[in-house]
């Protein structure tokens, strides 16, 4: 393991020039590790190291040997491919008006007449999932599947009836909502024009 600005075995630098920034390194795994409901602790023990190794990872000040990463991936219940998921080179940083990939309903949710613009390109190993929603007057969208993670967006265009966990809000252009992911939602667009909604949540762990 090499630390900040250090150099490995070879003599090799490893503060960045490896092609794996360890702040995002870290984020991943502490993002993996709360999601499956785990403590440094637990994820120590399964490797085999101490919970200060761990702490340091997710703080990115230690970067792992490949053999312990696949050890912290295989314990998080991940693989290598699915946990790094795409490379920035593959997708653009910048996706103009009109060029974002638009998909109709989603295979995990039910509803209808809504549509989904991707401002994150979807990848096993994102850190957030995010979509504009279109919502055509009349159309809704019903999420009974739940995971750990939180949820938070803002209506931009229109008005929605959004229902969390039960419980039911009349919202309008210009206001946001945060929940916990594991609380069932759904809305429904009771309005005559399209409605458009911001949304932004973390992505189910398969």
């Amino acid at each position: 393991m090499a630390t900040r600005g250090s150099k490995d075995n070879g003599g090799r630098d490893t503060g960045g020039d490896d092609g794996i920034d360890m702040l995002q390194l870290g984020a991943r795994v502490r993002h993996a590790r709360l999601l499956k409901g785990l403590r440094m602790r637990e994820v120590a023990d399964a490797v085999g190291c101490d919970e200060s190794m761990i702490s340091k990872i997710e703080a990115g000040k230690v970067l792992p040997s490949l053999v312990m990463l696949n050890k912290i991936v295989t314990a998080l219940d991940r693989d290598l491919s699915s946990f790094f998921g795409l490379e920035i080179d593959q997708h653009r940083l910048v996706q103009r008006a009109g060029e974002r990939m638009v998909v109709s309903g989603d295979a995990l949710r039910s509803g209808r007449g809504v549509t989904y613009e991707r401002l994150v390109p979807l990848a096993a190993g994102n850190l957030l999932e995010a979509n504009i929603h279109n919502v055509e007057p009349g159309g809704e969208k019903i999420d009974l599947i739940t995971h750990q993670g939180e949820a938070v967006g803002i209506l931009i265009d229109g008005e929605i009836e959004l229902t969390i966990d039960g419980t039911t809000y009349q919202m309008a252009t210009g206001d946001s909502f945060f929940f916990k992911a594991h609380l069932a939602n759904s809305y429904r667009n009771l309005g005559k024009t399209v409605a458009r909604i911001v949304w932004i949540n973390t992505p189910q762990v398969h």
